[in-house]
């Protein structure tokens, strides 16, 4: 959905070494250095059943030039533990660029009995591929040690020097696996001066003594790896990592002061590609004579924008962090984000309507409000636009009310389903850097309110007297709970959209006809998404003595499944992704000699964050049931988990109840 945005070059470890993993290179057999084997000699600690390898040593080393080039030296030593830790201890992936050179790349394989193996950077895979790039001059690049299995111990050792855009150093020292010992140190030319964060060590306990003062050592032991908990936030925003901003004793200096520092830096880079040129303001022109209000005309724009330039990156030097200028992108008529934001931006103040640019990062919590400034702390660009003062501000749920620049909607042209007014889910309740007025800011976009993610469902089904249940179900969905689905939908052919709907109603019909099917407003962003389908579900109602039971949940699930497999104490907090109301009417009717017996009770559970209500009611010979579900926080802290887990338990435990229908007439076979 967002491909490559520019900011960061992000490189998944685990699908390269699924992809490439069937071309292990060829390796001679060598002795490995003492460091490696000092490492596989090193006694384990008593560790989780479940640990699939265990990160033996994890060091980097920096070095500072006087010049502000790095030179990085990096170690990783890897014991393999279960054949399902193989694939990502076996590969290193590390990417090159305009200012990142990677000088060399060396692997071994320390196995429990057979010769070690060797693997150069000469057997690297090398690629510029990336999803929605035409064209990119940084490269990344595999390296594969060959031979690993269980009780394998894998060591890498690289070098790399780079020219950042500012001066600082980044050491991940937490990930999928445990790690024994994490080692850092940066030394510096004299006269420099260094500031460091440690980010996200609250479950580690106490750090080292954070002192700022060169050379910088950092030293952490028996770092627990990221739990795979359900619902967790991205591992972006839960692993432990340093943060070191050096500065030189410079007046133009490359390192950021803060985030109004970086956000001039960007305003520097980004002001002059907004400027618009003669095409572009005709166009402008062209786009906004067809409407008479400020929010029609920004709306015109926007959509312009979003529909009609299509979503391709082009990426050589700087351009990784800068626009391409407004003209360019207008006659080519693609960019990716920045470069739309851009396009917006430029067209917006053709007409007199003022805009800035705003940086993201997707993956919601990376940044928080008191994140300390870094260059990489995002990977997407969008934009606020300043409502005029006759433009109206109801049913515009990104509207960002700034004591200083006044309203402003938050847009995200990349999403090409939602709408101006609307923010996909990755932006709700985000914190992200506002460029404007020659800085920048941290501020946080809004959550909407529940009704704004609506998915109303309405379904009416005949119950035969064999206990088939054939019907019609109607939905209507607003805002996000429109938007993936509608994402999902427009990408794919007509045999997917029919293979979504049996997948599932799968889920609540051991056994089902999609009889017909069909998606209304699916092209139309700003206006609900209709789906109605028809089917037939055979032995719906199953007889239990002398009387019938049936489900009157037919379709659709609430509940969350909260539990970890390893049933241990909840480490990260639970992400629900975005507020959300959801409504069910399901209305029964039954055949002749068949009449309610025993109702549910009605259900009525309010944990605060969530409410769920539910009846069931007999009216004639029908059966109608209802419900709601309400949620207003969708992002919990870990303390809030047995509360969480209480309700979605009392949910589920709801959605399975029946309905007993008694026979008046005598019994079938």
């Amino acid at each position: 959905m967002r491909g490559y945005r520019g900011f960061a070059l992000v490189v998944t470890l685990w699908a390269a070494a699924l992809f490439f993993g069937s071309r292990p290179p060829a390796a001679a057999a060598v002795t490995p250095p003492p460091w490696l084997l000092q490492e596989a000699r090193r006694p384990l600690p008593d560790l989780p059943p479940e640990t699939e390898a265990v990160v033996l040593l994890h060091e980097q080393t920096t070095a500072v030039t006087a010049k502000g080039t790095l030179a990085t030296t990096s170690r990783l030593a890897t014991r393999v533990l279960r054949q399902g830790g193989a694939d990502l201890a076996r590969v290193l992936v590390r990417a090159g660029a305009y200012n990142l050179k990677v000088r060399s790349m060396t692997g071994w394989v320390v196995n429990p009995s057979g010769q070690p193996k060797k693997t150069t950077m000469k057997q690297a895979l090398f690629t510029s591929i990336a999803p929605d790039t035409l064209y990119m001059d940084a490269k990344i690049i595999m390296l594969f040690a060959p031979d690993v299995g269980p009780g394998s111990v894998v060591g890498f050792e690289w070098e790399e020097e780079r020219t950042p855009p500012s001066l600082e150093d980044i050491f991940e020292f937490q990930g999928r696996f445990p790690v024994l010992r994490a080692r850092y140190s940066l030394s510096l030319p004299p006269g420099w001066t260094v500031e460091r964060h440690v980010l996200n060590t609250a479950p580690l306990g106490p750090g080292p003594d954070p002192a700022d003062a060169p050379p910088v050592r950092f030293e952490l032991e028996n770092i627990p790896a990221i739990a795979q908990e359900p619902y967790m936030p991205n591992e972006l925003a839960l692993a432990g990592r340093l943060l070191v901003r050096m500065k030189p004793p410079l007046p133009d200096a490359r390192s950021f002061s803060g985030w109004s520092d970086m956000g001039a830096w960007y305003e520097g880079l980004s002001r002059e590609r907004r400027s618009p040129s003669e095409p572009v303001a005709a166009k402008a022109a062209e786009l906004a004579s067809r409407v008479p209000d400020s929010l029609g005309k920004i709306r015109a724009l926007a959509d312009f924008v979003q529909k009609e330039i299509r979503y391709v990156s082009i990426q050589i030097g700087i351009g990784g962090f800068q626009p391409h200028f407004a003209a360019s992108v207008l006659l080519n008529r693609y960019g990716d984000c920045k470069d739309k934001a851009t396009l917006l931006s430029a067209l917006l103040e053709a007409v007199g309507i003022e805009s800035y640019p705003v940086i993201v990062n997707t993956e919601r919590g990376s940044v928080a409000p008191d994140s300390p400034v870094s260059l990489y702390s995002f990977n997407h660009a969008v934009l606020a636009v300043r409502l005029p003062e006759d433009a109206p501000a109801e049913g515009l749920d990104s509207l960002v009310d700034h004591p200083r620049l006044g309203r402003l909607i938050v847009f995200d042209p990349t999403m090409p389903t939602a709408p101006l007014g609307r923010l996909p889910h990755y932006l709700q309740d985000n914190t992200v850097l506002l460029v404007a007025e020659g800085g920048g800011e941290l501020v946080r976009l809004p959550r909407p309110a529940p009704e704004s993610n609506l998915l109303d469902r309405t379904g009416r089904f005949v119950l035969t007297a064999d206990g088939d249940l054939v019907g019609e179900i109607r939905e209507v969905r607003r805002g996000s709970q429109a938007d993936s689905l509608r994402y999902r939908m427009q990408a794919v052919p007509e045999a997917d959209r029919r293979k979504y709907l049996e997948t599932f109603l799968s889920d609540s019909f051991p056994s089902f006809i999609l009889r017909d099917y069909e998606f209304r407003n699916l092209e139309s962003a700003q206006d609900d998404l209709v789906l109605s389908y028809g089917f037939s579900a055979p032995a719906y109602a199953r007889r239990a003595g002398g009387f019938v039971v049936v489900r009157p949940r037919a379709v659709g699930r609430k509940a969350v499944d909260l539990t970890s497999r390893e049933k241990k104490a909840r480490r990260y907090p639970i992400d629900l992704e975005t507020t959300v109301l959801s409504r069910d009417e399901f209305t029964f009717e039954l055949p002749e000699g068949l009449a309610a017996e025993s109702l549910p009770k009605p259900v009525d559970l309010d944990a605060g964050f969530a409410v769920y209500r539910s009846a069931a009611e007999s009216e004639g010979r029908s059966l109608v049931y209802k419900r709601e579900y309400r949620l207003v926080e969708p992002l919990l802290p870990a303390a809030r988990f047995e509360e969480a887990l209480k309700f979605f338990l009392a949910v589920g435990a709801e959605e399975r109840q029946s309905v007993l229908l008694r026979s008046d007439g005598p019994r079938r076979p």
